[in-house]
């Protein structure tokens, strides 16, 4: 009997084993005519550029966030750059970003990173978007050098704890905690991650996952199994802390615009009210039958609203306001 179980165990680890793919064939497949690998002291970058000659357009930052890359803003890509310049990459250790060298994914980290990508895109003033991890980054970059951001864009951001609202109105002192679970059994996804279990993952991403697509699973699964990606997954989530937001976002004073799904089953709309606690002059829209993958999801109509926002785009039609108003409301 237990030669059985154990052969069993050997085929089944055998039938779900998925390594690494080869990055080579990654990059042929997915990059395009505005794609750049840029080397910065930690990482090798892949990165696009809609138009690095577009001396008379504004410039617009994307950051995506956990576990996704660069592609989760095709969307936004397509319909903002008649209207600005986009760079937008793939973090160090998600896509085909290669890990930093110094296997450090504390905040600190990210910021030195993000500054020496930036340095070498050679940007001195612009706008900074970013989802969910991403949206962490932004909020802090744009605290930390308020001199260069001229927006900030923040769509289902990371940055408080589940419920921070009551202990932070109670005037409770902040305690760092891990930002991520990270049960024993999540270390087996470095050597199986089948399709499946990616599809059962991002549906929780989706308000409605009928909209996910069959190409969408596949650019998701197929970043996971990017060299090194799993790896540097679980290293971040085992290193990230989460900590107190409060003085970056009080500082932060540049236009700012907030952007949420109203049935985000991953970052609850409900912590809106913690940013605009922090943030009273920020403009924000909740979007309605919108999960956790805002740009994804509801592309077309976050667009508008960051079009709106910059004021490159005016409509009589009170839907299309993207002030402090919406339809529905943070719980």
């Amino acid at each position: 009997m237990p030669i059985i179980f154990t052969m069993i165990m050997v085929l089944a680890g055998l039938l779900l084993w998925t390594p690494d793919l080869s990055f080579e064939r990654l990059k042929a497949f997915y990059e395009t005519p505005q794609s750049q690998l840029i080397q910065t002291p930690e990482s090798l970058i892949f990165a696009e550029d809609s138009n690095p000659a577009a001396t008379d357009k504004a410039t617009l930052i994307l950051i995506h966030g956990f576990g996704s890359s660069l592609q989760t803003w095709d969307e936004w890509t397509r319909l903002l750059k008649p209207h600005v310049r986009i760079v937008r990459f793939d973090l160090p250790g998600f896509g085909l970003s290669t890990a930093p060298t110094s296997n450090d994914y504390s905040d600190g980290a990210d910021m030195r990173r993000l500054e020496q990508l930036i340095d070498a895109k050679k940007l001195d003033s612009f706008m900074i978007a970013g989802h969910s991890i991403g949206g962490r980054m932004a909020w802090m970059y744009a605290a930390k050098h308020p001199e260069k951001v001229t927006h900030l864009v923040l769509l289902s951001p990371d940055g408080f704890p589940s419920e921070p609202e009551k202990a932070f109105s109670q005037g409770a002192d902040f305690k760092p905690t891990h930002t991520y679970d990270t049960p024993f059994y999540l270390g087996l996804m470095r050597y199986a991650l089948p399709k499946w279990a990616v599809k059962m993952a991002l549906e929780s991403a989706f308000a409605d996952p009928g909209l996910m697509t069959e190409q969408t699973l596949s650019r998701y699964h197929d970043m996971l199994l990017a060299p090194g990606v799993r790896a540097s997954m679980l290293e971040r989530m085992q290193q990230t802390m989460s900590i107190d937001p409060r003085s970056s976002l009080r500082s932060i004073h540049m236009p700012t615009l907030i952007l949420w799904g109203d049935q985000d089953s991953m970052i609850p709309v409900r912590n809106l009210a913690d940013y605009q606690r922090e943030m009273p002059t920020a403009q924000w829209s909740v979007l309605k039958d919108t999960g956790h993958l805002i740009q994804e999801e509801s592309g077309e109509e976050s667009a508008k609203a960051f079009l709106s926002f910059i004021g490159k785009i005016q409509s009589s039609d009170p839907g299309s306001k993207f002030g402090n108003s919406t339809s529905t409301k943070p719980n």
